[in-house]
């Protein structure tokens, strides 16, 4: 038994001072990159530290190690607690209304594919029954594309897609007219060298009130020089948008990341996807394996006259991510 609490003991021990180094370190990633990348993890770390903790209290209750092990843990669990407390609190934030005016009410999925979903009928079903006016995928491969453009291109004529690169798979479907206005590194060429790319469309909507669309697909958040890469053709891109814009994707990064919070400002755009959590609803484990998703990684982003009144995150549709469905309005055209 002795050596049973030992152990028990040694486990807790060390978990308790990675978990709070983590937490504390992840505090620090405004100053250092590195340690953001912690800040992906915050649910996890949130979680296992609160194990941890009673963990300590319970094996080293009235020992030395108590204190300077449950105070760690508490310390990172307050710094956790800064970072994900703003973005807990927005998620009770209030949508404005419906509009009474006459504008119209636009219905747009965000979605990854998967790559490894081959039950495009199962993915065509689902849409049918959400009724999206737009779709934006990433993860649209050639299998995707094949399965599912045949079942779609009767209720949306419009598209774009572009393939390439691993993240370079990606398209807009609409059952309303739009022109392209960007295709970054997008191309059509399944050799090219082009790893992340975006496309930017513009619908101009009866009224006249015109919004563009952009969707990407990051890459993961480490190298950290790549994505910071990938962040910085999106901000010059919708720099030069000069009308009402929502930006929609798999950013491969969570909004407690000082990376992308910084990336949402510098590039003018309010983030309006506060918890969401989309990833993964399939993961490997010694096989894939059904899982609660824990990161908010498809997000949604509006700068301009766009008014979001409904977004939340669809049901399983064989992807490892769940979508995103959003009921927006726009305003007005200018004068």
């Amino acid at each position: 038994m002795t050596v049973i609490v030992g152990l028990l003991r040694l486990g807790f021990g060390a978990a308790a001072l990675g978990l709070g180094g983590a937490a504390i370190a992840a505090w620090f990633g405004f100053a250092v990159p590195f340690f953001d990348l912690f800040n992906h993890f915050q649910l996890i770390l949130i979680a296992a530290s609160v194990v941890a903790l009673i963990g300590v209290l319970v094996l080293f209750g009235g020992s030395f190690w108590s204190w300077p092990l449950s105070g760690l843990l508490v310390l990172g669990l307050a710094a956790s607690a800064v970072t994900v407390g703003p973005e807990t609190m927005a998620a009770f934030a209030p949508r404005p209304p419906l509009p009474t005016d006459g504008r119209q009410v636009i219905t747009l999925m965000t979605h990854n594919l998967f790559g490894l979903n081959y039950d495009m009928p199962r993915m065509a079903r689902y849409i049918a029954s959400v009724k999206p006016d737009i779709l934006a995928f990433q993860e649209h491969f050639p299998e995707q594309r094949e399965g599912l453009d045949p079942l779609l291109r009767a209720t949306y004529p419009y598209s774009v897609y572009c393939v390439g690169g691993k993240r370079a798979n990606i398209a807009i479907f609409s059952k309303l007219p739009f022109e392209q206005v960007q295709d970054g590194d997008c191309t059509r060429d399944p050799l090219a060298a082009g790893r992340t790319a975006h496309i930017l469309v513009r619908f101009t909507l009866s009224s006249g009130a015109q919004f563009e669309l952009l969707t990407t697909h990051f890459d993961w958040p480490f190298p950290i020089e790549r994505q910071a890469k990938q962040r910085q053709t999106i901000i010059d891109a919708v720099r030069g948008v000069t009308v009402p814009l929502i930006v929609v994707g798999d950013f491969n990064s969570t909004p407690w990341s000082y990376a992308q919070r910084n990336f949402a400002t510098d590039a003018g755009l309010t983030r309006q996807t506060h918890g969401n959590l989309t990833w993964p609803v399939w993961l490997w484990v010694f096989g894939w394996r059904a899982t609660w998703p824990f990161l908010p990684l498809d997000q949604v982003m509006t700068k301009g006259d766009i008014a979001i009144h409904d977004l939340q995150a669809g049901q399983p549709t064989g992807s490892d991510h769940l979508p995103i469905i959003v009921k927006f309005s726009v305003g007005p055209p200018a004068g």
